[in-house]
């Protein structure tokens, strides 16, 4: 029997421990903290962790995940379900599926043993939102801490998902920590990005072991018991061991002296060396299954008598070689298992993977049994049986929402395929389709690697199988226009050229495909064939479903059905056709009933239409609905993103300034990318010039300018919606000349998409009008051809179908009305006032034809309703927000000496200050506006009040919005404007007396 050499007592990690605890005390109040524990083989990582958990109190729930060595080969997300298997265990099914609330119907992906039938399929989204709130609300149950070991082999979606909580979490009782060797960054390439990034988050601690110094190896080699006696003897051990806990235990179990291993491989396979013959297969056969293999199943794959190895398994636990725990066998550390494993010879591991495959595929289907398969079958050299089972791993990684690993392991596949004879029965599928499911796993993961699969793909698959090639070059198409590629249309028209006549249903199904991508292709570049191909697309795929007696085909034909439909909207809306675009969407959603994202995809494209024909009120309320559908089918981020973007966007037009900040600011929190992130720094934008806040407008530019010019190069549309607030900016600016550049991105395209340009057209009338005011042009066009270019944009086919468009048309002609052509005909801004107050117009647009109204009657000398129509913008700015708006109304009465409605006294006071006296404060603003006043800071005014200081700042904000104020020392200096006069002390009010 070796000695025992571990060392009862931790030594040389009281700082590293402490800073642990720390961390775990501080998620105590609601808020979670993560950390990294870095250092080389051997340092004490897991004995960290051990000491960790051995002092939390009986309340707190540790849950452990481990990664294994096994590659792109390693099942998906096994360390995440290891540490849900452990809160199943100690919650139960019942808390746990109550913990997750509207997603509980996804937790079965996740643990199968809750499913009833198949467990459904989980997007990457899905997957981050269910994990975040089952965290949060069961943390708040008891407080969790979350290990997750040698994250150096994690698999990607784990990764991805633990840099996802040390960053973003901000809710819960939760401590994540996780451990990793840093001492080989090149051989794990993902963990350095990693690292670098948690480093940089303020709620990770990054905690990194160093080796021990002789004193610290002496005293733990004093506490094992076994340490040599003299001073010599001791400076020999540290120098041996470099300082490292692990090799200072396993030197003390050889008892010293000068039989010392002379290399590190001899050292690791010391206690190995030491036992007998059967107990060394026995730990081989362990060492085969990895760091930690299950009782039950080691008892299956060994070929033995089962006392036979139970014996051999309990003297490897007496030397110390593996522990055990209540179902497994585990190395003492991954090193010794690395060695044993490598002095398996060759024959033997080859027969030992074997014989763990093949149990392991009569096992019940469990999320990543098809990739333990898979391992073991290519360790074996099983050809034809690793390439089905790598497909299968990669499916069922990509319906268990890990599609970068799908694409890894489908790319396995790929390279195994012209070795196997009989690939397509062993594989369950033709090498085009397992091409396309490979560039469409990478491609979901925003990995570039789907074009170099495809380009593969192309080469390899020739025109003797026409559909799959065929569908293959559609499939380049998708994703060569994701990634921001040309060259898509080519390659649907080689599409449709390799199919002129299918004699078979599926190859109808393909030819309808390839015409509906090209349709799709052609619309985005604005081509007018588009639409006529989309027509066709729709047209074929109707005669497919009423004819084809195949119900895989009725099943993709009704698929692709929704989505020629759906894109067609883009294109019928294009023709001014919205009453028949929200009809052939009513169609496309019944047909997409059973698919909440199908269902979603369709809400995009009627919300779209909707925002385009000024239909804001429905919009709002297709938006919410189809933002609690996102909630209840865990796509919050993604499609929950999009739909609260597009509800922002629709109360803002309807002038809910509020309604709006708070969406916008929810979808921040969703960490939008891409098209979405400048979409919402574009109405942020919006919002803050609404509200009069040039300088908060121009910040939000600064911050986004990068993320909004990269989205302005991709699809026309975009670049034109984006056009229209930074044009906005510049003309508040008074840049007119950069105003006006903005504008000119109407004509940057071959086609201007109805619905988009009509708010950068009026925006133009107004930047010419400055311009004539002020005697400038715009750069190389006299103004009489740029208002000509401009009034013949906003030509309109059919007013009756986009009575939007008229509305606009009346503001274009108010703004360049008059014989100077700056907007001085009262008339034709009494139009635009009449046209405006429609709810298709935005409300701001509304509010500013009525201050414009009010200036020319003014100019006019029509003093009486010059007021009625400044009292009329006044209140409706005033019932928006529109701070900008009500400054420059009550400027102009001023001005004028007008006595406008809501503004009784500031208003007819010359020099008054009629904005700020007529804005309406709350009784709570008005006295945390006194506070304020007298220099309290939010948590002075909050323990004055008895508010919170969270409450007590959102009041400041409402404040200093109300008052166009950007500081709090502007908004002290107005307050006399709007607060009423303190009475001198001693007054005679009723009670008398001072307080």
């Amino acid at each position: 029997m070796l000695p025992s050499a571990t060392a009862p007592v931790m030594v040389g990690r009281e700082r590293e421990l402490d800073a642990l605890r720390r961390a775990h005390r501080e998620t105590l109040d609601g808020t979670p903290r993560g950390a990294v524990v870095a250092g080389e083989a051997g340092i004490g990582k897991t004995r960290l962790l051990r000491e960790l958990t051995a002092g939390l109190g009986p309340e707190v729930v540790v849950a452990r995940g481990q990664c294994v060595a096994r590659g792109v080969l390693a099942a998906p997300l096994s360390p995440v379900r290891e540490v849900l298997r452990d809160l199943l265990a100690h919650f139960g099914a019942p808390t746990l599926l109550e913990a997750a609330g509207q997603m509980a119907g996804l937790v079965p992906a996740l643990l199968p043993q809750l499913a009833e039938g198949d467990p459904p399929e989980l997007r990457p989204e899905q997957l981050y939102d269910l994990l975040t709130l089952l965290l949060q609300e069961l943390s708040f149950r008891s407080p969790l801490v979350l290990l997750v070991e040698d994250v150096h082999w994690a698999d990607p979606p784990t990764l991805d998902l633990l840099r996802e909580f040390l960053h973003v979490l901000r809710r819960g009782r939760i401590l994540v920590v996780v451990t990793c060797r840093d001492d080989d960054l090149v051989a794990h390439e993902p963990l350095g990005p990693f690292l670098a990034e948690a480093g940089r988050a303020r709620a990770v601690r990054m905690i990194e072991l160093e080796r021990l110094d002789p004193a610290q190896v002496a005293e733990q080699a004093r506490s094992i018991g076994s340490a040599p006696a003299g001073e010599p003897e001791l400076a020999q051990l540290a120098r041996r061991s470099d300082g490292i806990p692990f090799l200072v235990e396993e030197l003390l179990s050889l008892d010293g002296g000068p039989a010392l291993p002379r290399t590190l491989r001899e050292l690791l396979l010391a206690r190995y060396a030491r036992l007998g013959p059967v107990a060394q297969e026995a730990v081989r056969l362990l060492a085969v299954g990895g760091v930690r293999v299950e009782h039950d199943l080691l008892a299956l794959v060994h070929d033995g008598r089962p006392a036979e190895l139970e014996s051999a398994l309990r003297e490897a636990v007496t030397a110390r070689v593996v522990v055990t725990d209540d179902t497994s066998y585990t190395f003492r550390h991954a090193l010794t298992q690395e060695a044993v494993y490598a002095d398996v010879f060759p024959g033997e591991r080859v027969r030992l993977h074997s014989r763990y495959a093949a149990v392991l595929a009569q096992r019940p289907a469990r999320p990543g049994r098809a990739a333990e398969v898979a391992h073991h079958r290519v360790a074996a050299g099983e050809g034809a049986e690793a390439l089905g089972a790598l497909v299968e791993a990669s499916r069922e990684a990509y319906a268990g929402g890990a599609p970068l690993s799908a694409g890894q392991l489908g790319e396995r596949a790929l390279a195994l395929w012209p070795q196997v004879r009989d690939a397509r029965e062993q594989a369950g599928c033709t090498r085009a389709q397992l091409y396309r499911e490979v560039a469409k796993a990478y491609d979901s993961a925003g990995d570039e690697r789907a074009l170099g699969v495809l380009e593969d793909a192309l080469a390899t698959v020739t025109a003797a199988d026409p559909a799959g090639r065929a569908l293959l070059l559609h499939e380049a198409m998708v994703v060569r226009y994701s990634h921001g590629r040309s060259g898509g249309v080519q390659l649907c028209q080689e599409a449709l050229e390799l199919l002129p006549d299918p004699q078979d249903d599926y190859g109808r199904f393909v030819r309808a495909r390839a015409r509906c991508g090209l349709g799709i292709a052609l619309s985005f570049l604005l081509d007018p064939e588009g639409p006529g191909l989309l027509e066709e697309a729709v047209g074929e795929v109707r005669e497919l479903l009423d004819r084809s007696e195949d119900p895989q085909v009725s099943e993709l034909a009704r698929w692709e059905l929704v989505r020629a439909l759906t894109n067609l909207a883009t294109v019928r809306t294009g023709r001014r056709d919205v009453e028949e675009t929200l009809a052939a969407l009513a169609e496309a959603r019944a047909l997409a009933a059973p698919d909440p994202d199908s269902l979603l995809r369709v809400d995009e494209r009627v919300l779209a239409l909707l925002l385009d024909a000024g239909r804001f009120a429905r919009a709002r309320d297709v938006a919410t609905d189809a933002w609690e559908r996102a909630q209840a089918c865990g796509t919050h981020r993604s499609w929950g993103a999009e739909m609260l973007l597009f509800r922002a966007l629709a109360t803002l037009a309807l002038g809910d300034l509020g309604e709006a900040r708070k969406d916008l600011d929810h979808v921040l929190t969703l960490r939008p990318v891409g098209i979405d992130r400048a979409m919402v720094a574009g109405a942020q934008i919006q919002l803050a010039l609404s509200e009069g806040d040039l300088a908060g407008a121009q910040a939000r530019y600064a911050a986004s300018r990068d993320l909004v010019q990269e989205a302005r190069e991709g699809d026309p549309g975009d670049d034109i919606i984006l056009a229209f607030p930074l044009g906005w900016l510049r003309l508040a600016g008074d840049d007119l000349l950069a105003a006006w550049q903005e504008v000119e991105t109407l004509w940057r395209h071959p086609a201007l998409p109805t619905g988009l340009g009509e708010r950068a057209v009026a925006l133009g009338a107004a930047v010419l009008a400055a311009m004539r005011r002020r005697g400038v042009a715009p750069v190389g066009v006299p103004l009489g051809e740029a208002e000509d270019k401009l009034r013949r944009t906003l030509e309109v086919e059919d007013g009756a179908a986009w009575a939007v468009a008229q509305d606009w048309r009346t503001l274009v002609d108010a703004e360049l009305s008059g014989p100077d052509g700056t907007g001085t005909d009262v008339g034709a801004w009494q139009v635009a006032v009449a046209a405006t107050g429609h709810t298709r117009v935005p409300a701001y647009q509304h509010a500013y034809s009525l201050v414009r109204l009010g200036e020319v009657q003014l100019a006019a000398d029509d003093r009486a309703g010059a007021a009625e129509s400044l009292s009329r913008a006044r209140q409706e700015a005033e019932r928006c927000g529109f701070v900008g708006l009500l400054r420059e109304a009550d400027g102009l009465a001023r001005r004028g000496r007008l006595s406008l409605t809501g503004d009784p006294e500031g208003a007819a006071r010359e020099g008054g200050h009629g904005a700020a006296s007529g804005l309406r404060l709350t009784s709570r603003e008005r006295q945390v506006l006194e506070l304020v006043a007298a220099g309290l800071t939010n948590r002075q005014i909050g323990q004055r009040l008895f508010i919170s200081d969270k409450t007590a700042s959102v009041h400041v904000s409402a404040i200093l919005r109300k008052l166009g104020a950007s500081t709090r020392s502007e908004a002290a200096g107005r307050a006399s404007e709007v607060l009423p006069p303190q009475p001198p002390r001693g007054d005679a009010r009723e009670g008398g007396g001072s307080p």
